[in-house]
Order: C-alpha cells, then sequence, then structure tokens
C-alpha cells in the first residue's frame, strides 16, 4: 500500500521540504510532490505534510486548503518542538498527526505504515452501509448499525449514536423516504432506528433503546413500530 500513497510535502523552508520529499520517496515507488508559498488545492494526495517552523497565517490556509481537497486525506503536521500548534485543530483542518524536525526516517517509515493500515481499515468499513450527509460544510460518515434515531429540531434533524450528537439541515418526511425500512417514525418528533429498540414501553408511551436511551412514541405510529421490532 505504501508504495501506491500519493504523497506531498508542503514546507516554508525549501531546503528541508526537499530533503523530506527525498526521504518519502525512499519508501514509495511513486515521486512526491513539493509545494511552496500558497497552494491552491489543485491535486489531491493521500499524504500531506505540512513542514514551518512557526505557524502564519499562510500555513493555516494551506492547511484548510488540504483538508477541503479531500475528507480522507492525512495531514500531518511538521514543526519545531515547542511550536503552537492548537490553532489547527479545528474542525476546518483536523490534522491526522504532529512530528518534530528534524524528521527521522524510522519515523517517515513508522508513520507511512500506520496510515497505510489505517487506509485498509478504512477502505473495509466503506463496504459497510453508512448514511453521509454534511453540516456546516464538514461531510460525515455514520455506519446505520450505529444510529439510535433522529430527533427533528425546527428546520433541522440530530442525528443521535451512543457517543454523538449531530445536527444538520434535513427533514424527517425526507429521511423516512430514503433510510432502510428497519427505521421507522415513531412520533411527529422522531425516526427510530428500529434494531435498537429494546423494549416498548405502552404504559409510559416510550421506547427504551440500546444504552439506556428513551425516547417518545405516539399512538399513530405503534403498530409501524411493532411490524419493524418484531
Amino acid at each position: 500500500m505504501i508504495n501506491s500513497l500519493s504523497m506531498a510535502v508542503w514546507d516554508t523552508n525549501e531546503r528541508r521540504g526537499a530533503s523530506i520529499k527525498e526521504r518519502l520517496e525512499m519508501f514509495s515507488e511513486r515521486e512526491a510532490a513539493l509545494y511552496f508559498g500558497d497552494w491552491d488545492g489543485g491535486t489531491r494526495h493521500d499524504v500531506f505534510f505540512l513542514s514551518f517552523n512557526q505557524y502564519g497565517e499562510l500555513t493555516i490556509k494551506v492547511a484548510r486548503t488540504v483538508r477541503l481537497s479531500g475528507e480522507s486525506v492525512f495531514l500531518l503536521l511538521v514543526s519545531e518542538r515547542g511550536s503552537d500548534v492548537v490553532p489547527f485543530f479545528r474542525p476546518a483542518i483536523r490534522p491526522n498527526g504532529v512530528m518534530f524536525h528534524p524528521v527521522k526516517n524510522a519515523d517517515l517509515r513508522d508513520v507511512l505504515g500506520e496510515i497505510s493500515s489505517e487506509m485498509d481499515r478504512l477502505a473495509k468499513e466503506s463496504d459497510v452501509a453508512a448514511f453521509v450527509f454534511k453540516s456546516e460544510g464538514v461531510s460525515y460518515r455514520v455506519p446505520l448499525k450505529d444510529i439510535l434515531f433522529f430527533e427533528a429540531n425546527n428546520k433541522k434533524v440530530q442525528l443521535h449514536t451512543m457517543g454523538q450528537q449531530l445536527e444538520y439541515y434535513d427533514s424527517l418526511e425526507n429521511l423516512a423516504g430514503i433510510l432502510p425500512e428497519n427505521f421507522v417514525r415513531c412520533h411527529r418528533g422522531y425516526l427510530v432506528n428500529a434494531s435498537q429498540v429494546e423494549e416498548i414501553r405502552g404504559v409510559d408511551m416510550e421506547l427504551k433503546l440500546v444504552g439506556g436511551y428513551r425516547i417518545p412514541f405516539s399512538r399513530s405510529y405503534k403498530d409501524a413500530v411493532k411490524n419493524a421490532v418484531g
């Protein structure tokens, strides 16, 4: 997998960037790209090394452009020890790791090996059915089996999993028409994954879900929920 990776280096120091590029090519049959100054993101790469001494507006701009070029791009920051990298850890950039100058060959080999393994894992996960949507310009891919329920919130819906609550513009009516049959309306404000229902509590008019979650259901949807839960 490493041999097939498309890699690039962007550096504020031309000589240092060329050195990192040369060493990356020791682990791959493909030539790595080298960039300086402003970068328009015209070419997408699998792995992008963003190398700098101290961050500035240009460095942040390039980092944003890298992330916009693809959600699956592995973005590695390479900075001086003690440099402030906190400004890069924001939703619009989301770096995958941090390395420090001087970069050692062993460190490059290890990180490329880890990236290769992670890409293999993600490729296998892509075969799993998932729900894909965008929220505030960021794309999300959530396995359908992990979704507990959707909740209406004005012109938005909230997607709930065991560990996340994500909100974006959509409607329960639209979701009911595009999701698999195990996703059913249980209330005017809720759409539930029937596979996650543990108990239908008729007295309390609520559904008990995996993880202890409870959501309401209404009588008009009771039969549909029962049929879906089985």
